[in-house]
C-alpha cells in the first residue's frame, strides 16, 4: 500500500511533493511532447521524437506518421469542408515527406457532432482524396465516432530504402542548410484572413499547403541530404531542432532566405512584422534540410533548383546574419496550449 505524503512548505502550490500541478497552458506543447517522450522505451529503428517513426520490414523501413486537426487550432474563418479534407491529409502526408518516403496510404478519423452535414462530410473526404491522389497515394479506411466538435486524426504510412532515410539528426559541420519553395506565406494566409485581405495565394498557401513528396523523395535518392524536416512551427524553430538533434549550430542569411512579394506586402497592410511572419509562425510545410557541400549539384539535379540554399552549419550557436549583423536566432513558434 502506498504512503500518502505530507503537504510540503516548499511546493508553491501547497501540495506534496509528488505532485505536478502544471497545465499545458504552463508548460506549452513542446515540454509535453518532451514529458512523453520521457516515459516510452521503444525498439523500433527510429523512435518516437522524428517527423515519422521507422520500422524495419523486409530490408526497408516502413515510416509511419500521425497528426490531429481540430476545428479549434486549424480552421480559419472561410475554410471550406473539401479545404479541410485536403488539409489534414497534407499536413499528415508532409511528415513522409520530410522522411523521404514514398507514401503507401493514408488513414483519416472523424469526430463528429450529430448535426454536422453529411454533404460537408462527404466534402471533406473528396478533399482529403485529392490531396492524396495529388502525390500518388490514397486513402486507406479510417473510424467515425460522436463528438462535440470536429475533429480530425489522420495516419500516413510510408516507405523508403533504409540507406536513404532522412532524418533529423545528420547534419555536420560544413553542410550546407536549405529549404524548399519560400517561407512565411502561409502566416501571411492567416493575417490576411484574419483581417479580410483579399490574398488568394497567401490564403491557399495557409489551408492547401502542398506535402513534398516528390522534393523529399528525390532529396533521400539523391544521397545528398544529411539531414531534413518539415516546417510546421516555424523556421527559426525548425533550425534549432536540425541542432539539437544534430548537434551542430547554424548561421542562417536573412537575405537568402525566399520569401514572397506578398508576404511584405501583407505585413505592411496589418501592420505586421515580415521577420515574424517569416522565422516564427509556421505553416509553411516545405522542407528544411541539410546538404553536404560537395554534392549540391547533385542535389540540383535531383529537385530541379526546386530550393535555395540560406545558411551553413558552424559556430557556437545558431544565428541570424541580417544586414551584416549577426544575431542570436531566436527559437520560439507557433506552440498549441500556448497560442
Amino acid at each position: 500500500m502506498s504512503k500518502i505524503r505530507p503537504f510540503s512548505r516548499n511546493c508553491k502550490y501547497g501540495l506534496c511533493d509528488c505532485m505536478d500541478m502544471r497545465t499545458l497552458a504552463d508548460v506549452g506543447e513542446k515540454a509535453a511532447v518532451a514529458a512523453i517522450l520521457g516515459r516510452l522505451r521503444g525498439s523500433t529503428a527510429v523512435g518516437p521524437g522524428d517527423d515519422a517513426a521507422a520500422i524495419e520490414v523486409a530490408g526497408r523501413y516502413v515510416v509511419a506518421s500521425t497528426d490531429i486537426v481540430s476545428r479549434l487550432a486549424h480552421m480559419p474563418r472561410g475554410m471550406s469542408p473539401r479545404d479541410v479534407g485536403w488539409f489534414v491529409a497534407a499536413v499528415n502526408l508532409s511528415d513522409i515527406a520530410a522522411m523521404g518516403a514514398r507514401p503507401l496510404g493514408l488513414l483519416l478519423s472523424f469526430c463528429l457532432p450529430r448535426n454536422y452535414l453529411l454533404e460537408d462530410l462527404e466534402e471533406m473526404m473528396e478533399g482529403a482524396q485529392e490531396c492524396a491522389l495529388s502525390v500518388g497515394t490514397e486513402i486507406l479506411g479510417g473510424d467515425t465516432k460522436e463528438g462535440k466538435e470536429l475533429v480530425i486524426a489522420g495516419t500516413a504510412l510510408g516507405e523508403v530504402e533504409k540507406e536513404h532515410i532522412l532524418l533529423r539528426r545528420g547534419a555536420r559541420e560544413g553542410d550546407l542548410l536549405a529549404v524548399t519553395g519560400t517561407m512565411g506565406l502561409a502566416s501571411a494566409g492567416y493575417a490576411a484572413v484574419s483581417n479580410g485581405l483579399d490574398a488568394p495565394d497567401a490564403i491557399d498557401a495557409l489551408i492547401r499547403p502542398k506535402p513534398r513528396i516528390r522534393e523529399g523523395m528525390a532529396i533521400a535518392s539523391s544521397g545528398s541530404a544529411t539531414s531534413a524536416m518539415d516546417v510546421t512551427d516555424g523556421l527559426a524553430y525548425s533550425v534549432h531542432e536540425l541542432s539539437r538533434h544534430s548537434g551542430v549550430h547554424f548561421a542562417v542569411d536573412w537575405d537568402a532566405i525566399p520569401v514572397r512579394s506578398e508576404v511584405h506586402e501583407i505585413a505592411k497592410a496589418v501592420d505586421g512584422s515580415v521577420e515574424d511572419m517569416v522565422l516564427h509562425y509556421g505553416g509553411d510545410y516545405e522542407l528544411l534540410f541539410t546538404i553536404r557541400p560537395d554534392m549540391l549539384d547533385a542535389a540540383r539535379d535531383a529537385l530541379n533548383d526546386g530550393f535555395t540554399v540560406i545558411g551553413r552549419a558552424g559556430g557556437q550557436e545558431n544565428v541570424l546574419i541580417k544586414g551584416g549583423k549577426v544575431s542570436y536566432l531566436e527559437p520560439h513558434g507557433y506552440e498549441h496550449f500556448k497560442g
